[in-house]
C-alpha cells in the first residue's frame, strides 16, 4: 500500500508507471503545472487575473513513455480553435493484482498503477470571507462489461482534508476519501460504485475507526458510455487570531455538501462535509482486482471522455 504526502514532490516519487487523465479545465477554471519543489502552494504556478480559488496544480507521474503518449511535453494540451481538451486514451492493466479494495482513509494502489493528479484551490489560506464556490467534475465512462464478475477497478478519487491541516502528512490530514469503481457485479451488465470513507466528526472524544460504504450506484447499461458528476460546494468564514487587538494570522474556516450525480444530473447522494476541504483529484488507474491481466493484453479496460472541471461562485 502506498502512503501519500502531500507535496506533489514525495508523491511522484513513490507512484509508479502513471497515466493521466486530467480533465479538462472550463473557464474561469485553470491549471498550472505543479512546481517542482511544493510545501502546500496555495495557487497555480500559471499567471492570470483570475482569483486563486480558480486556480490548480497539475502533476503527470511516473514512466516517461507512457506519459509521451497520452500528454506529449507534459502539458494539458487545449485545442484553441475549439478551446476544448482532447480526451486521452483508454487505460490498459499491465499486470495481474490482486487488492481487498479497502480505503479506510490510507487508500491503497497497485504496483502497475497510474494516474495524474490535480492539487486543488487551497482554501483555507486563499478564500475569501463569505466566499460560497460550486466546483462540478464530470466526465464518461465506456459501458463495456469487465472480463470476470470477480474484476473491479478504481479510477478516480476526491480527498478531502481537515481544516488547518497544512503539511500533516495524508494519513493525518485526510477526513473523507470518494472513490469512483468499475465492477462487474451483474453479468448482464458493468457497474459504477462511490465508495465513501470517511473520519469521525471533529470535537468527538472516542474516533470510531472509518467506515467505508458504497454511497451510489449507476448501472452501465446502455449505449456506449455514461455519464457521472460529482460536485462540491465550499463555503468559506473568515478565522481570526489576535495578540491583544491587532491580528496575527488570517485563515478561512471551510464546510462543504458534496453531490453525486447521475448522467441525467440527478442528484444520487449527499454528504455534509464540516470542516473539511477538497483537496486532491485523481484519476487513471489507482488500484483493480484482476486475476489474469491477460484477457485484458489487446484492448483498453477503462475509456473516460468529456472531462471538465468547472468552478461558479454562488
Amino acid at each position: 500500500m502506498i502512503k501519500r504526502i502531500v507535496p506533489f514532490v514525495l508523491l511522484a516519487a513513490w507512484i509508479p508507471q502513471a497515466h493521466a487523465f486530467p480533465p479538462c479545465p472550463l473557464n474561469p477554471m485553470e491549471y498550472g503545472p505543479a512546481p517542482k519543489q511544493s510545501g502546500g502552494s496555495t495557487a497555480a504556478t500559471s499567471v492570470t487575473g483570475a482569483a486563486s480559488w480558480f486556480k490548480a496544480n497539475y502533476q503527470f507521474v511516473g514512466n516517461p513513455t507512457i506519459i509521451g503518449q497520452i500528454a506529449p511535453g507534459r502539458t494539458l494540451a487545449i485545442d484553441p480553435s475549439s478551446g476544448k481538451c482532447p480526451d486521452r486514451d483508454g487505460l490498459p492493466v499491465l499486470d495481474s493484482h490482486a487488492s481487498t479494495g479497502t480505503l479506510q482513509l490510507d487508500p491503497g494502489y497497485a504496483p502497475a498503477s497510474g494516474f495524474g493528479v490535480i492539487e486543488l484551490p487551497y482554501l483555507p489560506h486563499v478564500a475569501a470571507d463569505g466566499l460560497r464556490i460550486e466546483y462540478q467534475w464530470n466526465f464518461t465512462v465506456d459501458n463495456d462489461l469487465l472480463r470476470s464478475p470477480a474484476h473491479w477497478l478504481d479510477v478516480a478519487q476526491l480527498d478531502f482534508f481537515r481544516n488547518g491541516s497544512a503539511g500533516m502528512k495524508y494519513s493525518q490530514a485526510v477526513s473523507s476519501v470518494y472513490r469512483v469503481r468499475k465492477t462487474q457485479r451483474n453479468r448482464a451488465y458493468a457497474t459504477i460504485e462511490i465508495i465513501e470513507s470517511r473520519a469521525a466528526p471533529a470535537g468527538i472524544s472516542i474516533r470510531p475507526p472509518p467506515i467505508d460504504r458504497v454511497v451510489a450506484v449507476i448501472p452501465l447499461r446502455n449505449g456506449q458510455h455514461t455519464a457521472i458528476g460529482l460536485r462540491w460546494t465550499q463555503t468559506a468564514k473568515r478565522r481570526v487570531g489576535e495578540v491583544g487587538e491587532s491580528p496575527i494570522y488570517a485563515e478561512y474556516d471551510i464546510d462543504v455538501v458534496l453531490e453525486v450525480l447521475s448522467a441525467s444530473s440527478q442528484v444520487l447522494y449527499t454528504a455534509e462535509l464540516p470542516g473539511q476541504w477538497a483537496s486532491l483529484l485523481s484519476m487513471g488507474l489507482l488500484d483493480y482486482n484482476v486475476d489474469d491481466a491477460s484477457v485484458y493484453e489487446k484492448s483498453d479496460v477503462m475509456e473516460f471522455s468529456n472531462m471538465t472541471l468547472e468552478a461558479t461562485e454562488r
